[in-house]
């Protein structure tokens, strides 16, 4: 859990893209604060009745894709601490529509009174699992994609369509992952000679699912040793109720570990999201949880590294629904002056959650150290991607992701 992501500095690798057309339509619009007018982030927008998806992005702005066959027509937006809203699709003719969240009213009348000690909470929390999560093995398909940005502009894309057979929450079987169909884009115009690569990417995504690994790093029985836990202001969303429990570690250790915020729904006591960042700044050892290799003449720093993870709730149990990881850097050559600013961006969403396993082939399975760029060129199919909703990049790149919906539903 510890080593979230290893980042590998090699030499320059050209990739190519190709997009293919297909049926659909987009809608678009921006989420914002209906007081402050502040743009919302990672919004989840919700095409009703169907499982087509998205969140906003950094600019509180979501695309959606839609194919021209579907009879939904309302768009459900919702957002931690807000109320939600039901758009009609037909508003989004509108190309610059503005959907404006009000706060939600937090009610405490219905609300179990729980112990004031937020390390208590946190553990009670913990010591739901088998009741709030599945205990038998979910068939997922989700969305993986990397991201590659150097200074204001997007160099690289790799995204793909995973099978995961997602191991139950209690016991020790570890989720196993495979390549459905996979695709990559490089821009060799905006890159210098370092191309940055996770090493086994979507792996990572998974292990910072908190609620199945020990929580960051630290084995439950013994949290208090290492984090000191605080309550935070609380929240609510769709009429629910959220305690926010914020962490830091007690102190700065050798061992590097994290800060940040788990959102706690009152009455199951599951945990639903958690937001949370390593404490890089200013460790001279930071460096070594991240670099597997580099060129001996390149120096670099890690100045943050920021992870989120998402829960959703059916039918009365918790699943994985989205995990993201952020970690920036400066890269600087021997004998130059100028540094380099990167950011490295991974983003999983789950699409579609069944309870019949699909087994993974040897030849498409993900390994932890594997290299999913490495992979691309032999899950490429320029007939399969169309309309799959993804999240938007702050900037659009050339030759962005198109989007998959029925290629999926033609697979069985």
């Amino acid at each position: 859990m510890k080593t979230i992501v290893r980042l590998l500095f090699v030499s320059m690798l050209l990739l190519s893209s190709t997009l293919g057309a297909q049926e659909f339509f987009s809608i678009t619009g921006r989420v914002q604060d209906a007081a402050t007018k502040k743009n919302l982030s990672f919004a989840s927008i919700q095409l009703l009745t169907t499982n087509i998806s998205n969140v906003s992005n950094s600019e509180g702005i979501f695309v959606l894709k839609i194919p021209n066959h579907t009879k939904a027509d309302t768009v459900f937006i919702s957002y931690l601490g807000y109320k939600s809203q039901k758009i009609p699709l037909k508003s989004f003719e509108n190309p610059s529509l503005i959907i404006r969240l009000n706060p939600s009213e937090i009610n405490l009348k219905p609300i179990t009174i729980r112990p004031q000690d937020a390390l208590l909470l946190m553990k009670l929390s913990l010591n739901r699992v088998i009741k709030n999560y599945s205990l038998q093995p979910q068939q997922m398909t989700a969305f993986y994609r990397e991201m590659i940005k150097k200074g204001s502009s997007y160099v690289s894309i790799n995204e793909a369509v995973l099978d995961v057979n997602k191991a139950p929450y209690y016991g020790y079987r570890a989720d196993l992952l495979g390549v459905y169909k996979a695709r990559g884009n490089y821009d060799a115009n905006r890159v210098d000679t370092l191309l940055v690569k996770f090493q086994g990417g979507p792996n990572s995504a998974l292990e910072i699912d908190v609620v199945k690994d020990p929580f960051l790093g630290v084995d439950p029985t013994i949290l208090e040793s290492v984090y000191a836990f605080r309550f935070g202001t609380p929240v609510t969303i769709d009429n629910k109720f959220f305690y926010v429990i914020e962490f830091d570690e007690r102190e700065k250790q050798e061992e590097i570990f994290f800060r940040g915020k788990v959102y706690i729904e009152s009455e199951s006591m599951a945990i639903a999201r958690v937001e949370f960042s390593m404490n890089v700044e200013d460790r001279d050892n930071a460096n070594s949880y991240f670099v597997k290799r580099k060129p001996s003449n390149l120096k670099m720093d890690v100045i943050s590294a920021s992870y989120l993870v998402n829960y959703k709730e059916i039918q009365g149990r918790w699943y994985f629904d989205y995990s993201r990881t952020e970690v920036k850097f400066i890269a600087k050559w021997a004998k130059k002056w100028f540094k380099n600013n990167y950011t490295i961006t991974s983003e999983l969403a789950v699409t579609d959650i069944s309870n019949t396993e699909r087994k993974i082939e040897a030849e498409s399975r993900i390994r932890p150290k594997d290299i999913i760029s490495n992979k691309v060129k032999d899950f490429t199919d320029e007939n399969f991607w169309g309309s799959y909703n993804i999240i938007e990049p702050d900037e659009s790149i050339e030759n962005v992701i198109s989007r998959i919906i029925r290629q999926l539903k033609k697979r069985d």
